[in-house]
């Protein structure tokens, strides 16, 4: 019982994050519907559960260089770089009233699914936080395969209930949209990704 609280408190911590996550899931719900928003949460949840393993089975071997300043120094960059790109792509992308439910092919989900695989993958934040948790609520501790996998699984479990309901409420919100609000959501986003990739950038120098 322990560790599920303890999974459900870094998990609401996760939830209640606004930041570059929030942002691609809503945007891609307001604008393409909600099989286009949950194709972007399978694409973050992917990226999560990849490093919750990684981080498990390597900790010890990566952790050096998590704590090297060039990696820093380049995961900021690189990372700060992906992030301003998505933003000024959605500033500066046409804006058109098409809210209705895609049929989402292989070929879009595959697009969408990349989408949130990439953001959560290249956001500096996704390994430092999961290898924070592994190093300081596993591997210091000593805690268990089981107890290990209730506090692992109950996150990423927090984490999937919230991200679906916020494609839920986007999918509320989009019904009342029109093209001068889409413009303003995408601008809005666009500007939003623009300050963290800058901040990420700033931050390693």
């Amino acid at each position: 019982m322990q560790y599920f609280i303890e999974g459900l408190l870094w998990g609401l911590f996760l939830a209640l994050a606004v930041g570059p996550i929030f942002i691609v899931i809503t945007q891609s719900s307001i604008e393409k519907g909600w099989k286009a928003g949950i194709a972007v949460g399978l694409g973050i949840w992917t990226s999560d559960i990849i490093y919750i393993v990684a981080s498990y089975r390597f900790v010890k071997l990566i952790e050096p260089t998590l704590n090297d300043p060039l990696f820093k120094y380049y995961a900021g960059i690189i990372g700060g770089i992906i992030l301003m790109l998505f933003g000024i792509y959605l500033i500066a992308k046409k804006k058109e009233l098409n809210l209705q439910t895609i049929q989402l092919s292989a070929r879009n989900f595959v697009q969408y699914f990349s989408k949130g695989f990439v953001v959560n993958t290249f956001n500096p934040f996704t390994p430092i936080f999961w290898f924070g948790v592994i190093s300081t609520n596993v591997i210091a501790r000593s805690i268990t395969i089981v107890e290990t996998t209730i506090l692992m699984g109950t996150i990423i479990a927090v984490i999937m209930t919230t991200d679906s309901l916020k494609v839920f409420l986007a999918q509320k919100i989009r019904e009342r949209l029109n093209t001068t609000h889409l413009h303003y959501i995408s601008v809005i986003s666009g500007s939003f990704l623009l300050i963290i990739g800058l901040v990420m950038i700033i931050r390693v120098f």
